[in-house]
C-alpha cells in the first residue's frame, strides 16, 4: 500500500517510484533514487536538495516481503555445495557463483517446481556443465517489488537443502592405450595423443602412460585390466568402427565392463563406447575426435572424471539435441550441442 510520509520519517521505508535528479552543470537528467529503495538516513539531505518534503512509500504487511530480503532468502535456500552469492542484492536480484573448477549439477524437477511457484524466479546454466572459479551459474529474485511471505516460505521449502551445487574436480591419474596396426607398426603417425592429452589435463588429469598396441583382442584387454589398477580412467583410440579388425570394444566388454555402452546417439562420436571396469571408467574414442573440436568424448570426459556413472538412458537422451550444428566458429560448450 503507498503511504504519503515526510522524508524525515521515511528511514527504512521502501520508495514506491522513482526520483528522477536534474542537475544542469553536470548536463545530467537521470534517476536518482529506484523504485523499490529502502531509505536511509543519508539520503535524506539528497532527498530534500531534490524538493523532496514528502514521498510515497510502501508500507508492507506482515504477509510482504520486500524483493531484497526475498532474493537472499530464496539464494540461500537454492546453494547446496562449492557455491557463493552476492552479499547484497543490486535491482532486487542476487546472483550465484561456483567457488571451484568442477561440474555444476542442477536437481532440474526441484528448480522447475519452484519457479512454478509464483512470484520467486530462478534462471541457471545447464545442469553437468563444467564452470570454473567465479562463474555465475544462476539467478535469483522475486518478479514483483513485493511478494507474499507464504510464497517465499513456499518456494523456500522446495529448495531446502540445495538446488544446485558443484561438484569439483581432483586431480587424478589416467592412462592411454593407442591402438591399430598401422600405428604399432610404424606405417603412420598416432596424432590421438596429442589431441586428447590436452583436454584430460585441462580437467587436471595427468596422462601418466600411454602405450601403443596391435589390433590383437588378448593383449587390448590385458592391458585395460592392468591399467584400471593403476589409474583412475583409461582411454582408448582405434578399433571402434564396424570393420572385422576393430576389436578395441569387444576387448572392453571382455575386460568385464560393467555398465558397457557401445555407441550414443551423438554427431560427431557416433561410435564413442563406453564401461566400467574395477569401478574405473574406460572409454573408447572414434576416428572423430581427430577432425571436430566437440564429440562426445568432450560431453562425457568432464562427468566421467568426477565420478559419474553414466546410465544407458543418459546416453539414449542425447539424441535431443546430439547433432552439432557445425557452427563456422564453434563455442562449445556454449552452444546445444550434447544440452538437455
Amino acid at each position: 500500500m503507498k503511504k504519503k510520509v515526510k522524508v524525515e520519517e521515511a528511514v527504512g521505508m521502501v520508495l514506491a517510484h522513482d526520483i528522477t535528479e536534474v542537475d544542469l552543470e553536470k548536463n545530467f537528467k537521470g534517476r536518482a533514487f529506484k523504485k523499490g529503495h529502502i531509505i536511509r538516513e543519508e539520503d535524506i539531505e539528497k532527498l530534500k536538495k531534490l524538493g523532496k518534503e514528502f514521498i510515497y512509500v510502501l508500507e508492507l504487511s506482515e504477509e510482504e516481503i520486500h524483493e531484497d530480503e526475498a532474493a537472499k532468502v530464496l539464494a540461500d535456500a537454492l546453494m547446496g555445495e562449492n557455491l557463493y552469492r552476492d552479499p547484497e542484492p543490486s535491482e532486487g536480484k542476487v546472483n550465484i557463483y561456483s567457488e571451484v573448477f568442477g561440474v555444476v549439477k542442477i536437481d532440474v524437477e526441484r528448480l522447475i517446481e519452484f519457479n512454478m511457484v509464483g512470484e520467486p524466479s530462478c534462471p541457471t546454466i545447464h545442469t553437468n556443465m563444467w564452470v570454473k572459479p567465479g562463474q555465475k551459474v544462476a539467478a535469483v529474485r522475486i518478479i514483483s517489488l513485493t511478494a507474499p511471505k507464504k510464497e517465499v516460505e513456499e518456494a523456500v521449502k522446495i529448495a531446502q537443502g540445495g538446488i544446485i551445487r558443484v561438484v569439483p574436480f581432483q586431480e587424478k591419474k589416467g592412462g592411454m592405450i593407442i591402438t591399430g596396426n598401422e600405428v604399432y607398426k610404424g606405417r603412420i603417425k598416432d596424432k590421438f595423443y596429442d589431441k586428447l592429452k590436452p583436454k584430460l589435463e585441462f580437467f587436471k588429469c595427468k596422462v601418466e602412460e600411454k602405450v601403443i598396441l596391435p589390433d590383437q583382442e588378448e593383449r587390448i584387454r590385458e592391458k585395460i585390466e592392468e591399467f584400471t589398477d593403476k589409474y583412475d580412467i583409461v582411454v582408448l583410440t582405434g578399433g571402434t568402427s564396424v570393420d572385422p579388425d576393430d576389436v578395441t570394444y569387444r576387448a572392453i566388454k571382455k575386460a568385464g565392463a560393467e555398465n558397457f555402452i557401445r555407441g550414443n546417439p551423438i554427431q560427431p562420436g557416433n561410435m564413442l563406447t563406453m564401461g566400467w571396469v574395477k569401478g574405473k571408467p574406460v572409454v573408447a574414442v572414434p576416428a572423430a575426435a581427430l577432425f571436430f573440436k566437440a564429440t562426445a568424448f568432450d560431453i562425457w570426459l568432464p562427468r566421467l572424471l568426477i565420478g559419474d556413472v553414466i546410465t544407458k538412458r543418459e546416453v539414449a537422451e542425447k539424441a535431443h539435441g546430439g547433432l552439432c550444428h557445425n557452427c563456422p566458429v564453434c563455442v562449445f560448450p556454449i552452444c546445444p550441442f550434447g544440452r538437455p
